[in-house]
């Protein structure tokens, strides 16, 4: 299962970079989740101006859907490859070794915030399902006031 971002022009900012790779984590994410699956490993496919691609694979500490999880090691896979000055034309995240959501093993904590995120993740799925995928998303991916536009 992927996602892909292909930007309007070859993009050299770093943090247009991590707002899509966000994005992308944030639409793979509940996608796995509306069809049952977790993923083992994700995979990380840059495409630059020249058409010359990098990919890098990760295996995730334990199999999930947990959208921040998977935003975590997608951040991870970015950094790893030090895209300064990179002309990126299109950014891709798979996710590998899918496997049915009943199988997932978790590490029982003391700590309730992971379950509580998870809960606000699982309202926030059944909300884009019902009004649309943009009605709600992380502050970062909101549109970033332009010139002419007022804060």
């Amino acid at each position: 299962m992927s996602a892909g971002h292909r930007f309007d022009r070859d993009e050299l900012d770093s943090d247009q970079h991590q707002r899509a790779v966000l994005g992308l984590v944030q639409e793979l994410g509940g996608r796995l989740r509306t069809s049952g699956e977790i993923a083992q490993v994700l995979t990380l496919t840059v495409t630059y101006a020249d058409r010359t691609q990098t990919t890098r694979s990760r295996s995730l500490a334990e199999p999930t859907a947990h959208t921040p999880a998977l935003a975590a090691t997608a951040r991870e896979l970015l950094t790893g490859l030090g895209l300064q000055r990179a002309r990126v034309r299109t950014l891709t995240i798979r996710a590998e070794r899918l496997q049915p959501a009943g199988h997932a093993v978790r590490q029982l904590t003391l700590d309730h915030a992971d379950d509580q995120a998870m809960l606000v993740e699982a309202v926030q799925d059944r909300t884009r399902r019902r009004y649309g995928r943009d009605v709600i998303k992380p502050a970062r991916l909101a549109p970033r006031p332009g010139v002419g536009q007022k804060r």
